[in-house]
């Protein structure tokens, strides 16, 4: 399991390598092979990649998540950590952030707390997320339900809606290269870009980036929770 707040996953094993995805403390890696200093995982998503081996140890069970990031002795916990009765005591993390791992949230809800958290790509945490790290943080954290890593892959593994008037809220908006959720009402929220944050955007308001978004809409998609 993942044993500091973040990991990245990279495409090869050197720190240079593109970063294709996160993980953090608490959540499960399967070892593929064995390095020096990089070792090839596999994450739960289905992502294999490189991270450093001192970032990683034995997983125990996880019974808890966190709600909020949490500063420890020697480094910060993110949101959505998981953690066992060994970490609250060592880390003395306090009981008002902690619930049970199978506690359910509104995962749009959830992703309203962290706008303006700046974008990054390949970024699945509190400190900065991609457009598909935000879907999918969400929703694991929130529902204990697992979607693909990527936009493309969320687009195809998830089912169509016809059209907004069909759409409901926690549904999914993909563009080309791009994902958001729907808020309801042709708003939606999403990790971006173009303004280097989470937004909300309106795609009714007839400014020329909601056109733009709107001429690479590709898909509504929705999964069953």
């Amino acid at each position: 399991m993942i044993i500091t707040g973040v990991a990245d996953i990279r495409k090869e094993p050197i720190f240079e390598s593109e970063r294709y995805s996160q993980l953090i403390y608490g959540e499960k890696v399967s070892i593929l092979e064995d390095g020096d200093e990089y070792i090839k995982v596999k994450c739960p998503d289905g992502v294999t990649g490189y991270t450093k081996k001192k970032l990683v140890g034995e997983y125990r069970e996880r019974k808890y998540k966190i709600i909020r990031m949490f500063r420890t002795r020697t480094f910060i916990l993110p949101f959505g950590s998981y953690i066992d009765d060994h970490d609250i005591d060592y880390f003395s993390i306090p009981e008002s952030i902690i619930r049970l791992v199978n506690k359910r949230y509104d995962p749009v809800e959830m992703a309203e707390k962290f706008v303006g958290t700046p974008y990054l790509w390949g970024g699945t945490s509190n400190f900065g997320f991609d457009c598909s790290g935000l879907t999918q943080r969400m929703i694991r954290f929130s529902l204990s339900y697992e979607i693909p890593r990527n936009s493309e892959q969320q687009r195809d593994k998830s089912t169509t809606v016809d059209g907004f008037d069909n759409a409901k809220k926690g549904d999914l908006i993909f563009f080309t290269g791009h994902v958001a959720f729907y808020l309801g009402n042709y708003k939606i929220l999403h990790a971006n870009g173009t303004y280097s944050r989470i937004t909300y955007n309106d795609l009714n308001d007839k400014s020329e980036y909601s056109k733009r978004l709107l001429a690479l809409m590709e898909k509504i998609g929705r999964f069953e929770y």
